[in-house]
C-alpha cells in the first residue's frame, strides 16, 4: 500500500509540473492588467504604461494598466493578492507595498511575504535632495549644519507618513547625527515642488523625472543624490555618501509581483520578457535613461534574494522614523 501512496503521489506531482508547463506555453492568452497603486501621470503609472504598450507587441495580448491609488499601496497590492495566480493581474510597487508596510502595519490587511510572488525589480533610481534657487544652502553639509543649530527650523515636504520620502529624510537625519526637520506632508509630488519653490518649505526629495523641468528653468539647485553613485545628467552633484553622510544612500525601486502561487514558470517568463524591453536602446533612452533610473530587469530568484536581505535595512528605515500607522 505504501508503494502504491508513493507512486500515486509521484504522478501527481509530475501532471502538476507538466500543466504548469503547459500553462506557461501557452501564457498569455488573454489580455493581462497591470496594476498601479497611484493615481495617473505620476513616473510609476508612465513607466508601467510604456511597458504595458511594449509587451503588448510582444505577448499580442493587450496590456492594460489599471490605477488603484490610495492606503500606502494597500489598495492595489490587495486586488493583487485577492486575483487568481495566473499571471493576468500584476502589481507595479515600490518597496511600500512589498517591503516596508510589514513593518508599519500591525494589522495589515496582506502579508507581502506571503500573499505575493516577486516577480522582477524593473528599474531602481534615486533621489535628488532640492532646494528653492535662493536658497541660503548651497551644500547638503550645510542644510545638515543648521538643522542641527537649529533643531526643526527646517521644514521639507513628502509625500505623506512613511511613504518613501519621510523615510529617507528621516534616515538621513539620523546618519546625519539625529538631527531635526520639520515635516510637512502632501498629497502629491508637484505641490510640494511648488510650495518649495513659494517658500514654504525648505527642502524636499524628488527624482530627477520630477524636477527636471525646474531645474532647466534654473528655478532650484540640487544638494545631493540619494543614490550609491552620480547621476549621468548630473556628474558635478555627489552622493550622501560622498558628502560625508556614510550609510545614508536610499533608493527607490519599481518592480513586479504577483498573487501567491504564480507559477514559476510563468513569472520567469515574465521576467525575462520585461528584461528584454527594458534593456531595448530606444525603450532605454526615451523612458528610463532621462529620468535618471538604472535599468534593474532581475530574475524572481535574485529578486527574492533582494527582498530577503533588503528588509533589514526597510525595517531599520522605519524604526528610525517611529512610524506606526494603525
Amino acid at each position: 500500500m505504501r508503494g502504491k501512496y508513493l507512486a500515486a503521489m509521484i504522478l501527481l506531482l509530475v501532471n502538476i509540473g507538466m500543466m504548469q508547463q503547459v500553462t506557461a506555453k501557452e501564457w498569455p492568452s488573454q489580455p493581462v492588467s497591470i496594476v498601479v497603486p497611484y493615481p495617473p501621470g505620476g513616473d510609476t503609472d508612465i513607466l508601467a504604461r510604456k511597458l504595458a504598450e511594449r509587451l503588448s507587441q510582444l505577448w499580442k495580448q493587450a496590456v492594460v494598466v489599471e490605477n488603484k491609488p490610495g492606503a500606502a499601496e494597500i489598495i492595489g497590492a490587495n486586488s493583487v493578492v485577492n486575483s487568481k495566480p495566473n499571471g493576468y493581474t500584476l502589481l507595479m510597487a515600490s518597496q511600500i507595498a512589498l517591503e516596508t508596510n510589514l513593518f508599519m502595519f500591525s494589522k495589515l490587511t496582506y502579508d507581502p511575504i506571503r500573499d505575493l510572488t516577486p516577480i522582477t525589480r524593473v528599474i531602481d533610481g534615486p533621489f535628488l535632495y532640492v532646494v528653492r534657487k535662493d536658497s541660503p544652502f548651497h551644500s547638503i553639509q550645510q542644510l545638515a549644519v543648521d538643522a542641527k543649530e537649529t533643531p526643526q527650523k527646517i521644514s521639507y515636504g513628502s509625500g505623506g507618513v512613511g511613504g518613501i520620502v519621510h523615510l529617507a529624510v528621516n534616515w538621513f537625519a539620523k546618519v546625519a547625527g539625529d538631527i531635526e526637520f520639520t515635516h510637512i506632508p502632501y498629497k502629491g509630488g508637484a505641490q510640494r515642488l511648488q510650495d518649495l519653490l513659494a517658500g514654504r518649505i525648505d527642502f524636499t526629495l524628488a527624482p530627477l523625472g520630477a524636477a527636471g523641468g525646474l531645474l532647466e528653468s534654473d528655478r532650484i539647485r540640487v544638494l545631493a543624490t540619494s543614490g550609491t553613485s552620480r547621476l549621468k545628467a548630473l556628474p558635478e552633484v555627489p552622493t550622501l555618501s560622498e558628502a560625508g553622510f556614510e550609510n545614508a544612500a536610499i533608493t527607490f525601486m519599481f518592480a513586479l509581483a504577483g498573487p501567491a502561487e504564480l507559477p514559476q514558470q510563468i513569472a520567469d517568463k515574465i521576467a525575462h520578457d520585461v528584461a528584454i524591453v527594458v534593456n531595448e536602446p530606444e525603450f532605454r533612452s526615451k523612458n528610463i535613461d532621462p529620468l535618471g533610473y538604472s535599468v534593474v530587469g532581475d530574475s524572481p530568484a535574485e529578486f527574492r534574494q533582494f527582498l530577503k536581505a533588503d528588509r533589514k535595512k526597510q525595517k531599520a528605515l522605519v524604526e528610525a522614523a517611529n512610524v506606526q500607522l494603525d
